[in-house]
Protein backbone atom coordinates (compact mmCIF):
# COMPACT_ATOMS: atom_id res chain seq x y z
CA UNK A 1 0.00 0.00 0.00
CA UNK A 2 2.65 2.89 0.93
CA UNK A 3 4.41 1.58 -2.51
CA UNK A 4 1.32 2.38 -4.77
CA UNK A 5 1.16 6.16 -3.01
CA UNK A 6 4.24 6.48 -3.45
CA UNK A 7 3.57 6.17 -6.81
CA UNK A 8 0.71 7.86 -6.71
CA UNK A 9 2.86 10.90 -5.16
CA UNK A 10 5.21 10.88 -7.90
CA UNK A 11 2.59 10.67 -10.38
CA UNK A 12 1.18 13.67 -9.00
CA UNK A 13 4.06 16.08 -8.55
CA UNK A 14 5.19 14.63 -12.47
CA UNK A 15 2.00 16.09 -13.69
CA UNK A 16 2.31 19.96 -11.20
CA UNK A 17 5.83 20.06 -12.63
CA UNK A 18 4.39 19.89 -16.42
CA UNK A 19 1.52 22.16 -15.56
CA UNK A 20 3.83 25.05 -14.04
CA UNK A 21 5.57 24.69 -17.35
CA UNK A 22 2.99 25.56 -19.49
CA UNK A 23 1.98 28.40 -17.31
CA UNK A 24 5.54 29.75 -17.13
CA UNK A 25 5.59 29.35 -21.16
CA UNK A 26 1.90 30.98 -21.51
CA UNK A 27 0.17 27.63 -23.09
CA UNK A 28 -1.60 24.72 -21.73
CA UNK A 29 0.66 22.53 -23.67
CA UNK A 30 2.16 19.84 -22.25
CA UNK A 31 5.09 16.89 -23.57
CA UNK A 32 2.69 14.71 -24.84
CA UNK A 33 1.43 17.70 -27.22
CA UNK A 34 4.56 19.85 -27.90
CA UNK A 35 5.31 20.05 -31.47
CA UNK A 36 2.60 18.02 -32.15
CA UNK A 37 0.63 19.57 -35.06
CA UNK A 38 -2.70 20.91 -34.57
CA UNK A 39 -5.46 18.87 -33.93
CA UNK A 40 -8.55 20.43 -36.52
CA UNK A 41 -11.70 21.51 -34.21
CA UNK A 42 -14.86 19.88 -34.82
CA UNK A 43 -16.44 22.96 -36.26
CA UNK A 44 -13.39 23.65 -38.14
CA UNK A 45 -14.91 23.59 -42.73
CA UNK A 46 -12.66 21.56 -45.12
CA UNK A 47 -13.28 21.48 -48.68
CA UNK A 48 -12.00 19.39 -51.64
CA UNK A 49 -12.86 18.10 -55.17
CA UNK A 50 -13.41 14.69 -56.17
CA UNK A 51 -15.30 12.13 -58.26
CA UNK A 52 -19.32 10.39 -56.86
CA UNK A 53 -18.43 6.95 -56.91
CA UNK A 54 -21.87 6.08 -55.16
CA UNK A 55 -24.70 7.46 -53.24
CA UNK A 56 -26.72 5.88 -50.40
CA UNK A 57 -29.46 7.23 -48.77
CA UNK A 58 -27.12 10.22 -46.13
CA UNK A 59 -24.20 8.20 -47.50
CA UNK A 60 -21.54 9.77 -50.10
CA UNK A 61 -18.41 7.96 -51.36
CA UNK A 62 -15.97 10.29 -52.89
CA UNK A 63 -12.95 9.70 -54.64
CA UNK A 64 -10.97 12.87 -53.55
CA UNK A 65 -7.95 14.44 -54.39
CA UNK A 66 -5.30 15.56 -51.63
CA UNK A 67 -6.84 17.69 -49.02
CA UNK A 68 -4.33 19.81 -47.28
CA UNK A 69 -6.33 21.56 -44.44
CA UNK A 70 -6.59 18.49 -42.88
CA UNK A 71 -3.78 16.31 -43.56
CA UNK A 72 -5.22 13.82 -46.11
CA UNK A 73 -3.78 12.26 -49.27
CA UNK A 74 -6.12 11.91 -52.07
CA UNK A 75 -8.46 8.85 -51.09
CA UNK A 76 -11.92 7.02 -51.52
CA UNK A 77 -14.20 7.80 -48.50
CA UNK A 78 -17.42 7.90 -47.47
CA UNK A 79 -19.15 11.06 -46.06
CA UNK A 80 -22.56 11.79 -44.62
CA UNK A 81 -24.48 14.43 -45.26
CA UNK A 82 -25.94 16.53 -42.80
CA UNK A 83 -29.08 16.97 -45.02
CA UNK A 84 -29.42 14.11 -47.43
CA UNK A 85 -31.19 16.50 -49.91
CA UNK A 86 -27.31 17.91 -50.27
CA UNK A 87 -26.85 15.22 -52.75
CA UNK A 88 -29.91 16.04 -55.27
CA UNK A 89 -28.80 16.63 -58.82
CA UNK A 90 -25.59 14.88 -57.79
CA UNK A 91 -25.05 11.07 -59.32
CA UNK A 92 -22.03 8.83 -59.36
CA UNK A 93 -19.30 9.37 -61.95
CA UNK A 94 -20.01 13.44 -61.25
CA UNK A 95 -17.12 15.60 -60.32
CA UNK A 96 -17.35 17.69 -57.76
CA UNK A 97 -16.82 20.17 -54.96
CA UNK A 98 -17.59 19.99 -51.17
CA UNK A 99 -17.12 21.20 -47.94
CA UNK A 100 -17.63 19.15 -44.47
CA UNK A 101 -16.55 18.90 -40.87
CA UNK A 102 -15.08 16.68 -38.87
CA UNK A 103 -15.83 15.46 -35.36
CA UNK A 104 -16.40 12.39 -32.87
CA UNK A 105 -15.21 10.14 -35.37
CA UNK A 106 -17.66 11.10 -38.44
CA UNK A 107 -17.17 13.13 -41.34
CA UNK A 108 -19.78 15.35 -41.91
CA UNK A 109 -21.52 16.42 -45.74
CA UNK A 110 -22.22 20.28 -45.43
CA UNK A 111 -22.24 20.66 -49.11
CA UNK A 112 -21.54 19.26 -52.56
CA UNK A 113 -21.80 20.81 -55.94
CA UNK A 114 -20.53 19.66 -59.46
CA UNK A 115 -17.65 21.44 -61.05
Amino acid sequence: MIMKAGVLATLVTLAACGAEDASRSGTSENAATAGAAPAASASESHSGTGTVKSISGSDVTIAHEEIKSIGWPAMEMTFTAADPALANGIKPGDRVSFAFTKGDGATTLTSISKQ
